[in-house]
């Protein structure tokens, strides 16, 4: 006997089927969703996140056999990755199929296409029996959401409904991986870095015996969140690399702060009027896989403590390829970097 459809599901599945939108739950982020079959409800994800229409969308989809209907080459290097990384946090870009609307991929020939880890996001993918394209449930340049609670109070004023997911798991966007496949050979660049670091990609291919090639100066542009700016909190966010006592990041905040625009990329920040009264360290947990976890939750937090600004100090420890998806999104998310 089939099992019975969860209320939440069902409410959300009826909602997609009408060309709403919905706030779903995945292990990365938030994302949200609209059936890619319906371009006014694609075109309402634009709309209401405030998204340039030049920023493509990843195509989240519940099984391989329906990420093969999305694209016009699934070749070995994909199944490998597929068998190794899905459910899970990465997205591979590959050629895109007829089925997938050009507004989806901002004109590009690819498209990027993820199967999400999250129960409530398969099962919804699963119910609608069409992929979903979700981008992170934010304004366009925020800080990204990863509770339920974060959705609702970016989208406050408008009409979207919210999946209760819990928090997500790994807290941070998938790997972007631009792949391409030629005379059984694996071509591969990351276009934006996440939980599935290079050398796993790597390792998997190796394993398989998939001949590979990677290659470092590729345009971003196909990968969503490629802008200089994203991810950013609504007060400064300062990226400390250098030894810096609070009292000199203050002196070097009040001036840089002074000639930075109040708009930067579209995204307002609220600067300080007078002098620096209050600011406060963004602390993470030393191990990569909480600190991601933990990233987007602390920077809310953070800026909502009544703090003039934020800032984070990179440390030694963090200079290896596990914090480079973390060190990616707060070189986005900073107002300056020192």
């Amino acid at each position: 006997m089939k099992k019975p459809m969860n209320a939440e599901i069902l409410k959300a599945k009826e909602r997609l089927d009408a060309g709403k939108l919905v706030g779903m739950p995945t292990e990365t982020v938030y994302g949200l969703a609209a059936r890619i079959d319906l371009l006014k409800a694609v075109e309402q994800i634009f709309t209401v996140k405030e998204r340039p229409f030049f920023d493509p969308l990843i195509v989240h989809i519940s099984s391989v056999e329906q990420a093969k209907t999305v694209t016009t080459h699934w070749g070995k290097a994909a199944q490998v990755l597929a068998d190794n990384f899905w459910p899970g946090p990465l997205t591979m870009v590959l050629p895109r199929a007829a089925t997938v609307n050009e507004m989806i991929t901002s004109g590009l020939p690819t498209v990027g296409i993820r199967m999400p880890a999250h129960p409530m996001a398969q099962e919804l993918i699963k119910a609608v029996g069409v992929p979903l394209a979700a981008p992170s449930a934010n304004k366009f340049g925020r800080t990204s959401p990863t509770s339920a609670a974060h959705v609702r109070s970016e989208f406050i004023n408008d009409d979207v409904y919210v999946l209760e997911g819990g928090d997500c798991q790994i807290g941070i966007e998938s790997t972007v991986l631009l792949l391409k496949e030629e005379n059984n050979k694996a071509i591969f660049s990351v276009l934006r870095k996440g939980h599935v670091v290079r050398s796993d990609i790597e390792q998997a291919l190796k394993k398989a015996q998939v001949p590979f090639e990677y290659l470092e100066a590729v345009s971003k542009k196909e990968s969503p969140g490629h802008m200089k700016h994203h991810y950013m909190p609504a007060i400064p966010l300062i990226l400390v690399k250098s030894e810096l006592s609070v009292q000199e990041i203050i002196n070097a905040a009040e001036k840089a702060l002074n000639e930075m625009p109040d708009v930067v990329e579209d995204v307002k920040i609220q600067k300080p009027q007078n002098k620096i009264q209050k600011i406060v360290e963004l602390k993470l947990s030393s191990d990569a896989a909480l600190a991601s976890r933990e990233l987007y939750a602390s920077m809310r937090k953070s800026a909502e403590s009544g703090a003039d600004l934020i800032y984070f100090k990179m440390k030694p420890a963090h200079l290896n390829e596990h914090w480079e998806g973390i060190f990616d999104r707060l070189t986005k998310a900073a107002s300056l970097i020192l």
